[in-house]
This record gives C-alpha cells, structure tokens and sequence, in this order.
C-alpha cells in the first residue's frame, strides 16, 4: 500500500510540473458580448475612469504567463457618448501611460506600427504594435486592439518583453463578437 500512495505522489507531482505555461480558458465578460480565452486564470478588476464626460467604469480582466500580462478591459458607453471619440481618447491615454508621444489617436508614435486583426462585428477597429516604457521605466513590447461593439468599447492588449506573434495570436484570434450589436 506505501509503494502505491508513493507513486500516486510521483504521478501527481509529475503533472503538476507537466502543467502548460498557456492554458488557454473561455472567459466571460460581464455585462459585454465580447467571447474570449485567457491563457492563465484572471483577475478581475474595475475603476472609475475619465473616458466619457460623466465618467464611466472600466471592466479589466488580466492575467500573467510565460513573462506576458494578458489584458481585455471594455466599458459600456451612454448613449450620448460617441464610441469612436471615447476609442480615441483611450488610446491617446493608453501611449502616455506607456510614456509615448503623438499627434492623434490614428497617427502612432515613433516606432509603432499599425497592426492590422478581422475582427468580425467591430466597429472603429485599431491595432497597433510597438515598444514603451512600463510603470518602472522598462520597455515593455506591446500588442494592443482598440474596437466598438455597440455601445461598448474594448481594449484587448499583450504586454511583455517580446509580443512574439506566434505566442500572443491565440489570444486575438479567440476574439469573437455576435454578428449585431
């Protein structure tokens, strides 16, 4: 019976040190018909934020593995709100904290590229790609798409010190809207 329940121990240790880096899960979004996967289990947070002229709250769901930090956060707009002004702002809010410069929210800083993701249903889709500095002053590669749905917006966004296209595509392409908003 000891050999047993030692073995049992191995088998369970050797599993647990075979588990994936990516573990890719379906995720829900609460209160948005966004579809999408994590690769690790998220946190969920939410903040009060400037995007709108009344303010609104921001929905956050991110997770970290493999040296990446998985992020979706969305919002759900009033309806005097204009979605693609509200993407705008974000975005330009986006590369200050990533300690970026630019002119407007379709002209990327130095560096960057567009970054062009189908993404079925979405309205005012922007993606881009490039490096920044984190919160501690480090660069920091990042993948990032900005979209609308409705009167929702959404970020989806990789950060880390290589965005390796191979590794962070799941992630996008598991994005699925319904066809009408």
């Amino acid at each position: 019976m000891r050999g047993s329940s030692f073995c049992l121990g191995c088998l369970t240790l050797c599993l647990v040190a075979c588990s994936p880096t990516f573990n890719w899960r379906d995720v829900s979004l609460a209160g948005a018909p966004l579809r999408a996967q994590l690769p690790c289990k998220p946190e969920r947070a939410e903040r009060q934020v400037p995007l709108t002229a009344a303010g609104t709250t921001l929905h956050l769901l991110s997770c970290e593995t493999g040296g990446l930090t998985f992020a979706l956060a969305w919002a759900t707009l009033a309806p005097q709100d204009n979605p693609s002004a509200v993407l705008d702002s974000w975005q330009l809010a986006g590369w200050v904290r990533l300690r970026q410069t630019q002119a407007a929210a379709d002209t990327p800083p130095a560096g960057w590229t567009a970054w062009p993701m189908p993404l079925a249903g979405a309205q005012t889709l922007r993606g881009w790609q490039g490096q920044g500095l984190d919160h501690e002053g480090r660069t920091v590669s990042v993948r990032q798409v900005y979209f609308a749905h409705g009167a929702v917006v959404y970020q989806a966004a990789v950060y880390g010190s290589s965005t390796d296209p191979s590794v962070v595509a799941p992630f996008f392409e598991a994005l699925r809207l319904p066809s009408t908003p």
